[in-house]
């Protein structure tokens, strides 16, 4: 498991002038709580919250009061205009604890079907998965050297042993579909065959229809 430790400075003053003011001042302000500590109010300069996020760590070193803890992001609120991060919780956990959290997955490989001019779409880009806190990887890698055209990826088709996937099992993963230019040939070539078939037919039917009359 990476580790990435959080630098947290408490807050001694709280309310929306406080936070506005750590807002102005690139720090985020914050809550630490957990099922066996007092909740924790903190600010983080705004810097080292993104290094946290960009890092491969899912579960957090942090110290309060002197205490070596460790925690995850449970909630993150983002400005609606700005996009800019202007609150965060975190939530205590042990490393002992089974803990559910998304998972960035990572494509492996080179599909057949793409070599073949297929198109390649990844529909998810994460999984949910529950593991012990100790165990949290930082991606899940993805075999995708067996997909040939026209192949389907679902959650249901991933065997791991270290950890339970949550995400449900329908959902697709990755697809290889044939292009749009080729399926439209495909079409063409059925409805001219279908054409070639009718007329042929038709031709019969005449043919027959004058006999009866000779």
């Amino acid at each position: 498991m990476a580790e990435f430790k959080i630098e947290l400075n408490e807050r001694k003053e709280l309310g929306n002038k406080s936070s506005k003011y750590l807002r102005n001042n690139d720090m985020v302000p914050g809550i630490f709580y957990s099922s066996s500590e007092k909740p924790f109010p903190f600010y983080i300069e705004k810097k080292h919250m993104y290094d946290a996020l960009r890092s491969s760590s899912r579960v957090f070193s942090i110290n309060i009061n002197e205490k070596a803890l460790y925690a995850i992001f449970k909630e993150i609120q983002y400005h609606p205009v700005s996009e800019e991060i202007i609150h965060v919780d975190l939530y205590g956990v042990s490393l002992k604890d089974k803990i559910n959290l998304s998972i960035p997955i990572v494509l492996k490989g080179e599909s057949p079907g793409v070599k073949m001019g297929g198109m390649m779409t990844q529909t998810l880009l994460e999984l949910e998965v529950s593991c012990p806190a100790s165990k949290v990887p930082e991606s899940i890698e993805i075999d995708i050297s067996k997909l040939e055209l026209g192949s389907i990826l679902h959650v249901s088709d991933l065997e791991f042993d270290d950890f339970e996937i949550i995400t449900s099992d329908d959902a697709t993963i990755v697809s290889v579909q044939v292009p749009k230019e080729e399926q439209d040939e495909e079409l063409e070539t059925e409805e001219e065959i279908d054409e070639k078939s009718s007329d042929q037919e038709e031709n019969k039917s005449s043919e027959n229809e004058g006999s009866e009359q000779n």
